[in-house]
């Protein structure tokens, strides 16, 4: 069967734009999980990243879980350190390079890979085609985070003139900060991040920034700003 297009941001009338598309495959793996997930696809445009959560507890005691998509030319986001939990990635369909401590893993679907607390790492989609991956986070704060920047790359937040794009240097800030307390981004030295939260940060906050917002944690938000799958 020929491949679905779709996750496309809608306009104010719902109807699909000409922006960045996942190329789904209706029959795959990756289809029949999002099937099963109570919650909408979202999207980050300016960052060739599709995600549905597929598992959000109350509970703190559990992690949550997503689904995630990454285009060929998806952005590399910078290597990062969980101090206080795992993280458990799943290929799901093509093949997924997990770095590891400088070391890169590449997972083809069905491969699995468990990063333990204090290891560096980040992942990227190394390939010319869609990479699909499930993953277990190891905090709800990353979930959170992740579907604030997607909003706000839809707004035009990121890109000039209300385009799409990737998260600015100053949103990096707050939402490192919000972080600090389970995940450190490698970006330097901790006492230059804390005096850049508390210089920079500062005026991050002042202009506006917040490291979460509570609209784009909403599935209304998502339903009426990217195209849903018809599977």
């Amino acid at each position: 069967m020929d491949p679905l297009t779709t996750g496309r941001p809608l306009d104010a009338d719902g109807a699909p734009t000409d922006g960045p598309a996942l190329e789904l495959d209706p029959e795959g793996a990756a289809a029949d999980l999002f099937e099963e997930s109570p919650y909408p696809l979202a999207s980050s445009p300016g960052t060739g990243m599709w995600m549905a959560p597929l598992r959000w507890p109350d509970d703190a005691d559990e992690s949550p879980a997503m689904l995630v998509w990454l285009s060929p030319d998806a952005t590399e986001f910078p290597a990062h350190v969980h101090t206080t939990g795992e993280e458990y990635f799943r290929a799901v369909e093509g093949e997924l390079t997990v770095v590891e401590e400088g070391e890169p893993r590449r997972l083809d679907p069905d491969d699995e890979h468990t990063v333990r607390p204090g290891r560096e790492h980040y992942f990227w989609n190394d390939t010319d085609d869609f990479v699909a991956f499930y993953v277990d986070l190891p905090w709800a704060k990353t979930l959170e985070t992740q579907l604030t920047v997607s909003g706000l790359d839809h707004e035009g937040a990121f890109g000039s003139g209300g385009d799409y794009g990737e998260p600015n240097f100053l949103y990096g800030l707050v939402m490192t900060e919000y972080l600090r307390d389970g995940t450190r981004v490698a970006v330097g030295p901790p006492t230059v991040q804390r005096l850049l939260w508390a210089t920079l940060g500062r005026v991050a906050k002042a202009l506006g920034y917040r490291p979460v917002e509570e609209r784009y944690l909403r599935d209304e938000f998502w339903t009426e700003t990217v195209e849903q799958p018809d599977l």
